[in-house]
């Protein structure tokens, strides 16, 4: 296990309110939270919680340091959060906790975070100078709607799955009928911390259960790049 002890320094967070994930004024019913497999749950990834809110002890394996309370995310991050308007709030992460992790040895640390929203939203941090100086926002490769690809810093929910080393971005809908996508990035020699796009799935987001099932939109090919 790593341990990172990082100089503390207080920072003012913006206190951001809970509210009710329900559409509002809507006949259709709450948004269906996306059942990922996350293959080894967050919240069953334990670390020692911190004494210091600036201490990161990351498992080893690509196993996260799980940050289960607002107040205990460390100052650093908190900064970059706030920055980006992310907004994150305590029964939210209580319930989709903050992740900090190395995908692979050699990978930068980064740090996924939940985003209140109508629907879950995460953005991704990445300490690309120093584990003591305020982490870059990611961004990731997206589906555009007219065809063709684009980017973006809100992929949708993110899972990190450390056993099969994938991120996993959901993004969902809070009307229905409406669409939802699945994005999966691959952890391997892409120059996104490691990640590269590897599939891109859709499926109708009914009114009623059971969900449609998930389809490919996109797959990538296996390159052959070899000179």
């Amino acid at each position: 296990m790593l341990a990172l002890l990082l100089t503390a320094m207080p920072t003012a967070a913006q206190d951001v309110q809970p509210q009710d994930f329900k559409a509002q004024n809507l006949k259709a019913p709450d948004f269906a939270v996306p059942q990922l497999n996350p293959g080894e749950p967050p919240t069953a990834v334990t670390a020692p919680p911190p004494t210091d809110h600036d201490v990161i002890q990351v498992p080893s394996g690509g196993r996260p340091f799980v940050v289960t309370q607002v107040d205990r995310i460390p100052r650093q991050l908190k900064s970059a959060i706030d920055r980006a308007a992310c907004g994150p709030t305590d029964a939210l992460v209580a319930k989709y906790p903050v992740l900090i992790f190395r995908p692979a040895d050699g990978r930068r640390l980064m740090a996924t975070v939940p985003c209140f929203g109508i629907t879950p939203d995460s953005r991704a941090f990445l300490f690309d100078r120093s584990v003591e100086m305020e982490p870059s926002l990611m961004t990731f490769p997206v589906v555009a709607p007219t065809g063709g690809f684009s980017a973006s810093s809100q992929p949708g929910l993110m899972i990190w799955e450390a056993q099969t080393r994938t991120l996993t971005a959901w993004r969902g809908s809070d009307v229905c009928p409406a669409r939802e996508f699945r994005h999966t990035y691959r952890q391997g020699s892409g120059e996104l911390n490691g990640f590269a796009l590897s599939k891109v799935e859709h499926r109708r987001l009914r009114c009623t259960t059971p969900e449609a099932d998930w389809q490919t939109l996109w797959q990538s090919p296996a390159w052959n790049l070899t000179p």
